[in-house]
């Protein structure tokens, strides 16, 4: 059920221990792989960064949360400075990934189960982030009105996406959006393409909604399980200290419960909201990691190449005029006085 208060800054959490494609491509031969999420793909700041970055934008630094793999410290610390201690969910493996974003929202819900919370994965690529940041600042609007007090945005981009999860949708005439009946988890190639056909569209893993909804879903899957984390999570306050969270604890869980927990339908209901033209990418898989990185290899030479004809022939504007062409970046511009339109509440 939807609660119609909400505070006026959602809280956070970026989920940067999740599963998936494990190393980036080289960027150089120099480099050593990194996991996906500490890769820069051409620009100066890595995409776990560029993920803080939209997290801060929409929420004060005090209620980002941020969920991390204790062997990559050395990547993601530094990046962290500005996080709180015990708003940093740290897991000793990628077992226990699930139970890190459980943990943070049982912490928010325990302050008020009318918080709003954001969930956003950490290890994804966006070509045009003034779509994205223009759909959740929507979503956010428009959550009081979903009955079912949770959403997820569903994309649409000119590009097929490649190894991506599909949200089963359907119409409803008596909510905003699109009602999630289930999930499809990266379908081959030829039953993607049946899915796009059926309306399906992309997941895109961002899910909104509030605490009590999200604490309740965590509740229902295993109730000794939210004891465990919620004391986890305050002895971790208590101490100012970050929240660690064991082995130990997941081999105390049932088998199922690690699938159940994750925020998809039917366990936990929700309606999707459509978003288009944000150039996104999951990065689910080897193969997607590589389209992205020879994507941007392409871009950097071809700026690289209107540079040295702007040098030679005298004209300043070449470069600007061909990083703005629909080819080099992948999706169409969008008009700023469009973007009320970017959140439709349908196909």
């Amino acid at each position: 059920m939807a609660m119609p208060n909400r505070p006026s800054a959602p809280w956070y959490i970026v989920v940067a221990d999740d599963r998936g494609h494990e190393w980036a491509p080289l960027m150089r031969t120099s480099d050593e792989p990194v996991p996906v999420q500490y890769a820069r793909f051409g620009g100066s700041t890595t995409l776990l960064q560029r993920a803080l970055g939209r997290a801060t934008r929409i929420a004060p630094a005090s209620q980002v949360m941020v969920t991390v793999l204790e062997e990559y410290r050395d990547l993601w610390e530094p990046s962290l400075w500005f996080v709180r201690p015990e708003h940093r969910f740290v897991c000793e493996g990628r077992a226990e990934s699930t139970l890190t974003a459980a943990a943070a929202v049982l912490k928010i819900a325990a302050d008020s189960p009318s918080n709003v919370v954001i969930i956003a994965p950490g290890r994804v690529h966006v070509r045009q982030e003034a779509v994205l940041a223009a759909a959740l600042d929507n979503a956010l609007a428009t959550l009081p009105s979903v009955r079912e007090g949770t959403l997820t945005l569903a994309m649409i981009d000119a590009e097929d996406g490649v190894d991506e999860d599909y949200l089963l949708l359907e119409r409803s005439s008596f909510c905003p959006g699109l009602r999630v009946l289930g999930v499809a988890r990266r379908p081959n190639t030829w039953v993607a393409h049946h899915l796009r056909q059926q309306g399906a569209l992309i997941a895109s893993g961002i899910m909104i909604g509030y605490a009590g909804v999200f604490a309740a879903h965590v509740s229902r899957q295993w109730p000794g399980l939210t004891r465990q984390l919620n004391q986890a999570a305050t002895t971790a306050a208590a101490a100012s200290t970050e929240c660690e969270l064991s082995m130990r604890l997941n081999l105390s869980m049932p088998r199922p419960t690690p699938a159940s927990l994750r925020w998809h339908a039917p366990t936990l209901k929700q309606r999707a909201f459509c978003v288009e033209g944000c150039g996104w990418s999951g990065l689910r898989s080897a193969r997607a990691v590589a389209r992205t990185h020879d994507y941007h290899s392409t871009l950097t030479k071809m700026r690289s190449q209107a540079g040295l004809a702007s040098e030679l022939l005298g004209i300043p504007d070449v470069a600007t005029v061909l990083s703005d062409l629909t080819l080099v970046e992948g999706c169409r511009q969008h008009e700023s006085s469009d973007q009320s339109n970017v959140l439709e509440e349908g196909i």
